[in-house]
């Protein structure tokens, strides 16, 4: 009788620990990766684990693309040089992807140049959480004719 109450003992553990670490998932889902010195604008939400932030820095456009690039599966870089100066440029579009717990996140950030007033350098960051844990293929919209 003792052996099976360890082993029952042991296999609750053993869910319980699955099963605390989704439920945290789900309490808390993963944040997608931010520059630091950035201060938040503005934050919306869509839905729970859709959200868009906006973000502006007193660093240079150059460095935020850095970052990002460093995190980032894919980066579409502008043919405009980051450091131009010139304002409200686009520079970049990133997206990466992550899992986490059981589930998965897909997000993308777009960075551009300030207005040379307030922020050198704004950038908008979205997440969407995929509850199901498989981030769906993306399929690509053909030209118009």
């Amino acid at each position: 009788m003792l052996l099976i109450s360890v082993v029952a003992v042991i296999f609750a553990l053993f869910i319980g620990t699955q099963v605390i670490g989704v439920l945290y998932a789900i309490v808390y889902p993963a944040q997608p990766p931010l520059f630091s010195d950035s201060r938040e604008l503005r934050h919306t939400s869509d839905s729970y684990g859709v959200d868009e932030w906006l973000y502006a820095t007193d660093e240079d456009a150059c460095e935020v693309l850095s970052f990002y690039q460093a995190e980032a599966e894919t980066c579409r870089v502008s043919p405009n040089d980051c450091s131009s100066g010139l304002p409200n440029q686009n520079v970049a579009r990133c997206t990466g992807e992550k899992s986490f717990s059981i589930f998965a996140m897909k997000w993308e950030v777009n960075i551009s140049t300030g207005d040379r007033t307030s922020e050198k350098t704004i950038f908008s960051l979205s997440r969407e959480i995929f509850w199901t844990g498989s981030i769906p293929q993306s399929v690509p919209t053909l030209p118009a004719e």
